[in-house]
């Protein structure tokens, strides 16, 4: 049996699998990927992209794929409500809602100063495809589908994995200095003793993915999610979520659809065959003869979990393996993409010798925190679109003519109609936590980690709703984007980050800053990219946004890490700059000692 000796072994090639594997290689790290299925996914699944994830890939050279082969912002820009699309009953083929979403309408100018990125719209089942073309044309990594993990050992020094070829079932030894579990939690985690607490799955569904024309049932080309929330006599409710997934249009005339069929407690075990899933989508849309082709569908359960840890020895866990939560909010894949970029920078600079070990400690300290906000809001937002339910009047038990009544009221042309659709407007408006939620998307941080240096200021305020996100250079926060100027030519902030090296933005008076920096970088072996903003320097502040977000003098510097966020801030210039760099270095890779050149 062959034994391959690499630096990092990835056990699952989804979303979060293959963009680890792209930033390792990125990174120049040896790896190997290996996933036991034989081809990427099968299901459209995932497929919101939120600003952080974007910029997180446009530095790894995906970006711009995502955007040319996803949904256009225009069919990309808001969430609509109905009661149904067809139907002969007055409440049947109701408009109920608009919301703006995944910045647009008046979101546009609410996200623009936060990002230069908008947005991205791209189903699990062709972004992975992406993922991976890009993983596998990279070096120096390996992508290996149709193999699986049959078992690992770890000790001090490395992870002893065995693996099989499902093509031809031959086993081969897979040694590593570190194992990274993207695998869902199927076999990593609970051979690590990684447990993913919370309660047992609360809602069992059934995705459906189909070919189908709806563009006789639909006014509106604005938005890639339809929800039908329809109300029945007997108090009982048909919804589904119906979104269009392209591939090549993502208006009302999508090729082709997801709808997903809830079971009701009692049914989670009901066996569906082809038919049954059509019939199901034909009964939750309310177009009895639908023609439609199923092309396939998969069980799935609405769970609110998190792994009990990050990290047991050399193994990690990343995704779905760490988190599991509803789709509401579309942070599913956003944090699994998330988690891989923080960890992936941590194993290059350990594996490199440019930190010691410890500083993969932090990635736990980190991401679990972020994972756990990120599971409660997911979970909110579900019971969300339950509660909007109570605003029809419609009682469950209640009789089949008092709940006609009710929805013959609401929906009539009457002063009395008017006024109970504007209250369920209203209700139906609490919904846009999830589809504004800024703050969720850009605003977690790290302020609390062991590998940042406080600077003694607190956390910007936050709301509630998730929405309003207020930028800051606070250490253990994301760079704030702003706009510089560079000889007439506008540049962001996060276009100066490089990949794997830290960054120094120091202010007008700070070249002392740099000087510091470039004689610490060589001092400890790595890079450091360093730059004055101001005059009578090359890059400059564009529309007076940066001095207020770096949050210093122009005497002052931030040290931002290679994955966008602020290891570091002084306000102003102390005696000794490269004293001060080298402890703030010495704390963000766990070097209790940084080494000094002579």
């Amino acid at each position: 049996m062959s034994t391959e000796d690499v630096q990092v072994l990835i056990v699952g090639g989804g979303g979060c699998g293959l963009s680890a594997s792209l930033m390792l290689s990125d990174l120049g790290v040896d790896h190997l990927l290996v996933e036991r299925h034989p081809d990427t996914a099968l299901m459209p699944k995932a497929h919101e992209l939120n600003p952080r994830t974007m910029e997180i890939l446009s530095h790894h050279g995906v970006a711009e794929d995502v955007y040319r082969l996803g949904a256009p912002f225009e069919h990309n820009c808001a969430a609509r409500f109905y009661t149904s699309l067809g139907g002969s009953e007055p409440w049947h083929r109701q408009a109920l809602h608009r919301e703006d979403a995944w910045s647009g309408g008046a979101l546009t100018a609410h996200y623009r100063p936060l990002s230069a990125l908008r947005h991205g719209n791209l189903p699990q089942k062709q972004l992975e495809p992406l993922l991976r073309r890009h993983a596998e044309a990279r070096n120096p990594g390996r992508v290996r589908f149709h193999h699986e993990l049959v078992s690992f050992d770890q000790d001090d020094d490395s992870v002893t994995a065995t693996v099989r070829n499902r093509a031809d079932a031959t086993t081969s030894t897979v040694r590593a200095a570190y194992l990274l579990a993207a695998d869902g939690g199927r076999a990593v985690g609970p051979a690590a003793g990684i447990h993913l607490e919370g309660p047992e799955p609360f809602v069992h569904t059934i995705s459906v993915h189909f070919s189908a024309d709806l563009s006789p049932w639909l006014d509106s080309d604005d938005a890639i999610i339809h929800t039908i929330v329809r109300p029945e006599l007997d108090g009982t409710w048909l919804r589904t979520g119906c979104l269009a997934m392209g591939p090549n249009r993502y208006d009302r005339h999508s090729e082709e659809w997801v709808a997903t069929i809830t079971l009701p407690p009692g049914q989670e075990d009901r066996v569906f065959d082809e038919e049954e899933a059509a019939q199901g989508v034909r009964d939750r849309l309310g177009i009895s003869d639908l023609e439609l082709t199923v092309l396939r569908f998969t069980r799935w359960q609405i769970e609110a979990r998190l792994a009990d840890r990050y990290r047991v020895g050399r193994s990690f866990v990343a995704g779905d393996a760490a988190h599991r939560h509803s789709p509401f909010g579309g942070l599913g894949l956003n944090t699994g993409i998330q988690d891989a970029h923080n960890l992936a920078w941590k194993l290059a600079a350990v594996v490199h010798g440019r930190a010691d070990d410890t500083l993969l400690d932090s990635y736990e300290a980190e991401r679990r925190p972020v994972g756990r906000r990120n599971v409660d809001f997911a979970t909110t937002a579900f019971f969300g679109h339950l509660g909007v339910a109570g605003a029809f009047g419609v009682l469950p038990g209640a009789p089949p003519d008092h709940n006609r009544r009710v929805l013959e009221a609401l929906f009539s042309d009457s002063e009395d109609g008017r006024r109970r659709r504007a209250r369920l407007h209203e209700i139906f408006k609490t919904l846009r936590l999830e589809y504004g939620a800024a703050d969720i998307e850009l605003g977690f941080h790290y302020g609390d980690s062991p590998v940042v240096v406080p600077d003694g200021t607190a956390a910007p305020a936050t709301d509630a709703y998730g929405h309003i996100h207020n930028q800051t250079a606070r250490p253990g926060h994301r760079l704030p984007h702003a706009w510089l100027d560079r000889y007439g030519r506008q540049v962001a902030t996060h276009d100066l980050l490089v990949c794997g090296d830290f960054l120094l933005l120091a202010g007008a008076s700070g070249q002392a800053w740099c000087d510091a920096a470039e004689r610490a970088a060589g001092d400890l072996g790595i890079r450091i990219h360093c730059h004055c903003v101001g005059q009578p320097h090359e890059l400059r502040d564009r529309d007076g946004a940066w001095p207020d977000l770096r949050g210093h003098g122009e005497e002052g510097a931030i040290l931002v890490r290679p994955d966008g966020h602020v290891a570091f801030r002084h306000r102003r210039l102390p005696s000794h700059p490269l004293d001060v760099l080298h402890e703030a270095l010495g704390t963000a890779l766990c070097l209790r000692q940084p080494t000094r050149a002579a």
